[in-house]
């Protein structure tokens, strides 16, 4: 009977942690990520922006997004996904996710320019301060058919 138990403990653990990443590479989740992360640390390397802005916690509310084989109690598990394309990409769209897609600038549409304030503020939606962070933000979306920020203006969220 115990023998049984563990089978099945390992055979749930398995499923559970060999949930695939979902494929966002050439997408235009990752047009917008590639903006994300541009305007965050001016660079186009999604590892840059992971080195700078993807913590242990952003990691696990994101939903500890892990390669396969990997598990997300693992420090070692992090490191791998924080140096992986794809999962650095599943770890920004978990975690903004993780808003309901709040829209930050009441315009009425969840899209890239809502995902750039959640990343970098979380709920709270904050005014991006740095004209270096729109300006840069702006030119990649320019590059990559995206809608540019025109107003850096706050509106009244209601955080759900």
């Amino acid at each position: 009977m115990k023998t049984i138990v563990v089978c099945l403990i390992v055979i749930f653990s398995i499923i559970q942690y060999s949930e695939q990443l979902q494929n966002l590479l050439n997408t235009s989740m990752h047009k917008c990520i590639t903006c994300l992360c541009h305007a965050r640390t001016g660079c186009y390397r999604r590892e840059n922006c992971a080195r700078y802005s993807i913590s242990r916690s952003y990691w696990e509310t994101a939903g500890f997004p892990t390669l396969p084989g990997d598990s997300p109690d693992s420090d070692a598990s992090y490191n791998r996904c924080i140096n992986n394309e794809n999962c650095i990409l599943n770890s920004i769209v978990g975690y903004t996710s993780t808003f309901n897609n709040l829209d930050c600038n009441c315009d009425g549409v969840y899209d890239c320019q809502d995902m750039l304030k959640l990343h970098l503020f979380g709920e709270q939606c904050g005014n991006i301060m740095d004209s270096n962070q729109v300006r840069r933000f702006n030119n990649c979306a320019s590059d990559n058919n995206l809608s540019r920020m025109t107003s850096n203006d706050l509106c009244q969220v209601d955080a759900q």
